[in-house]
């Protein structure tokens, strides 16, 4: 189990959407999962069909402007109903996170916050 902040994964499964394989240090210590790491958009949908993760984590700022679009889009379709859909941002923004959570973000990662609990193990 990984814990961030007051989130614990306990699924078997993670995909993470990012523009780089560098945002994969967060699972360095997470020999108990299996976690895909994606760099397109085009491959969100086949990916969640195909591993049927438990939980997407998705970098904000790689994919800002499609952003709400994606997530209405997961939230509509009843297959993915118990998808837990992680939103990584670089900062805090009351507005914004308000704004995500009512269009279906159930939690937040933070880079700043992520990067020192990483520097602190």
């Amino acid at each position: 189990m990984t814990t961030f902040g007051t989130y614990k994964i306990n699924d078997k499964v993670i995909l993470l959407l990012t523009s780089d394989a560098s945002n994969a240090s967060f699972f360095c210590d997470a020999t108990h999962m299996q976690y895909h790491h994606i760099n397109a958009t085009t491959k969100i949908f086949p990916s969640l069909f195909s591993y049927q993760p438990g939980t997407i984590i998705i970098d904000y700022d790689f994919i800002k402007d499609d952003f709400q679009g994606l997530i209405r889009r997961i939230r509509t379709n009843m297959f993915y109903n118990k998808l837990k859909i992680c939103c990584l941002k670089t900062a805090a923004s009351s507005k914004a996170d308000d704004e995500l959570r009512v269009i279906g973000v159930d939690f937040f990662i933070y880079k700043k916050t992520a990067c020192r609990m990483a520097a602190d193990t």
